[in-house]
């Protein structure tokens, strides 16, 4: 009978017998003191033991208890080894899921469980443990049952209540807005320098049309000119392209013919070095 079957009340006679001595249980521990109890037990079943030994010998010669009493302790450690073995086959998987709740490997799982926790530690500072145990016992036995009776009015219901609540935090956060917008203009006005740095720039005086730079102007000349560029706004995304200069042919021949001159007055000046020698 599995877990599901339990609590729906599929066998009511398995489900009233475990529903019955968990409310005995609890009842157990909420009037007798555990400790006092096994204690009286204990030295309760010793006594009687004890005496009847002693007098069964007095009287018989031989010691009724020993006689017929239970003279092989049951194999406890091979009954709980199975269950041992097989809780601590678990135990690494319950390590791994611990480890990872505790070091926020899903941080919204981890807030969940914090979440989960704090309203224990509420729970437990207002009732004691023995009234939250009972009224979890008492919870777990009917309502699954009525939730399965009931679940599409309850589910239409819980829907209802979320769509009711986000409309109400809706409409809250637009009040809200719209009180605070005139302390914000009041803020922003008087604050206005400050203020303007919190202000997102427009697309046109930020954008990249912005930081385009400006055409490159062109001076002319009779003979030729270099192209020079315009100094103009750069950008670490575009740098302004570097003119090539070009020389025009005219400068170059000029340039020659004035080399040939140089050469023909360099030979002058050598003869006439020479005839003043002679």
């Amino acid at each position: 009978m599995g877990h599901c079957d339990l609590l729906l009340w599929r066998n009511p006679v398995e489900t009233g017998k475990v529903f019955g001595g968990l409310l005995v249980a609890l009842l157990v521990l909420k009037k007798v003191n555990l400790v006092t109890f096994f204690l009286r037990v204990l030295y309760t079943t010793l006594f009687l033991s004890s005496a009847v030994e002693f007098a069964s010998k007095f009287v018989l010669g031989q010691g009724l208890v020993t006689k017929y009493g239970v003279q092989e302790c049951p194999n406890v450690a091979g009954m709980l080894r199975p269950k041992l073995e097989a809780a601590l086959a678990r135990l690494p998987a319950y390590q791994t899921q611990v480890r990872r709740l505790v070091f926020a490997a899903s941080p919204q799982q981890t807030f969940k469980a914090a979440g989960l926790l704090y309203v224990l530690h509420i729970l437990v500072s207002f009732f004691s443990v023995w009234t939250l145990a009972l009224l979890s016992v008492v919870g777990a036995f009917t309502l699954p049952v009525v939730y399965h009776k009931y679940q599409r009015e309850i589910d239409d219901a819980v829907h209802q209540g979320l769509a009711l609540a986000k409309a109400k935090s809706a409409e809250a956060q637009k009040m809200a807005s719209e009180t605070a917008a005139p302390y914000i203009k009041q803020i922003d006005e008087k604050f206005g320098p400050v203020s303007h740095y919190f202000i997102p720039k427009t697309p046109s005086s930020s954008g990249p049309a912005a930081q385009k730079p400006a055409a490159p102007s062109t001076a002319s000349s009779s003979k030729g000119s270099v192209v020079e560029p315009s100094q103009g706004a750069s950008s670490a995304a575009s740098f302004p392209s570097v003119p090539s200069a070009k020389i025009p042919e005219s400068a170059t021949k000029e340039v020659e013919e004035e080399d040939i001159d140089i050469e023909q007055l360099k030979q002058e000046m050598k003869g006439n070095k020479e005839a003043s020698a002679l």
